[in-house]
């Protein structure tokens, strides 16, 4: 029995220092952030097996990136939520709450969540409409009104790719009827906050052919300017990769040279 009670005593002390110093870890990073405006870190171990990466999420992408003016911190969120749900990502967890304390609503949240769900399939959009269920609930945060788009619009769609549907009638009717029929047109957001969430995670799923599309359909209906399409390109690296970054600029810089665009006003 005595031996009993030293083991008991012994796994009753280990959990409690494990549960100490996860405590005293989740202080330390909080306190971290709060000093660098940082996102808290999950665990301060997270950069552990790569230090200089570490560093770099400080001063380049925190430090840099998303302090560069030619997007607001509100847009920059907007697409970094709708990236990471793109590509599925556990730091998703990390930017719902940084959207928030950036500008974005909830509603607004719940719609990036529904349009980005079309570019990148069903799956993401149940993780992220859970992950984004449950910082709500920890800010005890509810969905308000989610208004529905308007009745009776005379939709225009752009006329490119009408040859893919040729093999999947249902699916161009759908894509007339419900994506720009229906998504497109819902109020909550702009339809330039939509031409940066598509731009950004096509670009991310490295989709030439629909990036093509909506780099156009952003210059020329939807209100974005070059140096915006620049900037999407320039963030989305950092959650995305290179490659895919090339290959979106590459796109932009033929649809810059089609416009007349001057490359040296671009920052």
């Amino acid at each position: 029995m005595t031996i009993y009670r030293e083991r008991l005593v012994l796994v009753c002390s280990s959990v409690l220092l494990m549960f100490m110093g996860a405590c005293t870890s989740d202080v330390a990073s909080q306190a971290t952030s709060e000093e660098g405006d940082f996102p808290a870190l999950p665990s301060s171990d997270l950069y552990a097996g790569s230090p200089y990466l570490g560093s770099l999420r400080n001063s380049l992408v925190y430090g840099e990136i998303w302090e560069r003016p030619q997007l607001s911190k509100r847009d920059r969120s907007l697409i970094t939520i709708a990236v990471l749900q793109a590509l599925t990502r556990e730091e998703l967890a990390i930017h719902i709450p940084r959207g928030l304390d950036n500008g974005l609503s909830p509603e607004e949240i719940s719609e990036i969540i529904l349009h980005v769900t079309f570019y990148a399939g069903w799956p993401t959009g149940v993780q992220a409409s859970l992950t984004a269920s449950e910082v709500f609930e920890r800010r005890g945060l509810s969905l308000g009104v989610l208004p529905e788009s308007p009745a009776g619009l005379d939709i225009v769609t752009p006329n490119t790719l009408s040859g893919s549907y040729a093999a999947v009638p249902r699916l161009g009717e759908l894509r007339n009827s419900l994506l720009y029929g229906d998504i497109w047109e819902r109020p909550l957001l702009s339809k330039r906050d939509r031409s940066l969430i598509t731009v950004a995670v096509n670009q991310s799923l490295y989709a030439t052919n629909q990036l093509r599309t909506h780099i156009n359909r952003a210059l020329d209906e939807n209100g974005v300017t070059p140096q915006e399409i620049s900037e999407i390109i320039l963030h989305v690296t950092f959650y995305a990769g290179w490659p895919a970054a090339v290959n979106a600029g590459t796109l932009a810089t033929e649809a810059f040279e089609a416009r007349g665009i001057d490359f040296s006003e671009l920052q």
